[in-house]
């Protein structure tokens, strides 16, 4: 059983709901949970927001963005908040990074690194993965930050 399923069976198992917010992983996270049967029971949507644009429109800040830069902390947070707010999910966990080449339009672009925020329990934990990622194809690199974010969110289950 891979961590994604694992984390998707123990959700249903406590009857939480979930929801995610994706940049830099375009849908990924979503899709990995969905592959389990049951899913649907507690996963409450989804929205990818690859461009800044899409992200202010969903409801991050714009502010967020032009103090701290889309690759950040504070925009990962500010899209789990988010994406929690408008599906009213127990657990919302949002994603922004780099998958490829720097990032001519947004500073603060660096390969192989992203932020993520997963917002579960009343807590707020936020997460950097910064990788070398260089010999890796950009599908291996959503894949790496997908299994990073599934294997924090096994640690938090526990807790909640």
């Amino acid at each position: 059983m891979t961590t994604a399923e694992s984390v998707t069976k123990k959700i249903i198992e406590k009857n939480l709901t979930i929801t995610f917010m994706e940049s830099c992983t375009s849908g990924l996270l979503a899709s990995m949970f969905t592959d389990t049967a049951g899913a649907s029971a507690v996963f409450k949507g989804s929205l990818v927001t690859y461009s800044n644009e899409m992200k202010i429109a969903a409801g991050v800040p714009s502010e967020t963005i032009e103090r701290f830069g889309v690759y950040s902390s504070e925009c990962a947070r500010a899209m789990a908040e988010t994406a929690g707010k408008i599906y009213g999910s127990d657990i919302a966990v949002a994603i922004t990074g780099t998958t490829g080449n720097a990032d001519p339009a947004n500073a603060g672009s660096v390969l192989g690194k992203a932020f993520f925020c997963i917002v579960a329990g009343g807590e707020i934990y936020d997460f950097v993965i910064e990788e070398n990622v260089s010999a890796l194809s950009r599908k291996e690199i959503k894949q790496l930050y997908a299994d990073r974010v599934y294997g924090e969110l096994e640690k938090i289950l526990k807790q909640i």
